[in-house]
């Protein structure tokens, strides 16, 4: 499973912060472990960066997470993970667009500051960077730019329309037609 450049951000941005994401959802290293289906040490490998997140680990945590948002209404989780993890990756990509279209050069391994300045921070995610060919097989022919994966897309909505509250009823009423995982 190819990971393009900016689902990469995605993903140590989203380990950066599973620590606390995982204790406003209230929950403990166990708890989330048993969720997952993994070792309570996997979890904690994660947190502490001893283990570099996978793509599969992440999809996996975000519809956990997700799934956990729409089934207690939590507003607050999903602004939580609104705010550390997918606004500042997206800013990062309109500011790319923004240099793009006034016509600077911007390179692919270029360092990317997501947290408000210190670049040093990056030194994890340079070490795990995506292969040219990697890159080159994740971006558009059209476009040239770096495409994200329709499950990411679609996490990163859906976590964006929970946060707003807008859409939490219907995705409960999807995922519990019966009123709920435990109304049987």
């Amino acid at each position: 499973m190819a990971t393009s450049e900016i689902e990469q951000r995605w993903i140590d941005k989203f380990q950066e912060n599973l620590g606390p994401i995982r204790k406003v959802a209230g929950w403990t290293t166990q708890q989330l472990a048993d969720e997952l289906g993994v070792a309570r040490q996997t979890v904690s490998n994660l947190e502490t960066g001893k283990s570099p997140m996978t793509k599969l680990q992440y999809l996996a945590l975000r519809t956990v997470f997700s799934a956990e948002i729409a089934r207690r209404e939590d507003r607050d989780l999903a602004r939580i993970i609104k705010t550390l993890v997918d606004d500042p990756i997206e800013q990062r990509i309109r500011e790319r667009r923004a240099q793009e279209q006034d016509g600077e050069a911007v390179a692919d391994n270029a360092p990317v500051n997501t947290d408000g300045g210190n670049v040093a921070d990056n030194a994890a995610t340079e070490k795990r960077k995506p292969s040219a060919a990697t890159l080159k097989a994740s971006k558009t022919a059209a476009t040239g730019k770096p495409t994200l994966s329709t499950a990411m897309q679609a996490l990163a909505v859906i976590t964006g329309a929970l946060a707003s509250g807008t859409a939490a009823g219907i995705i409960t009423y999807l995922m519990f037609p019966d009123g709920g995982p435990n109304k049987r």
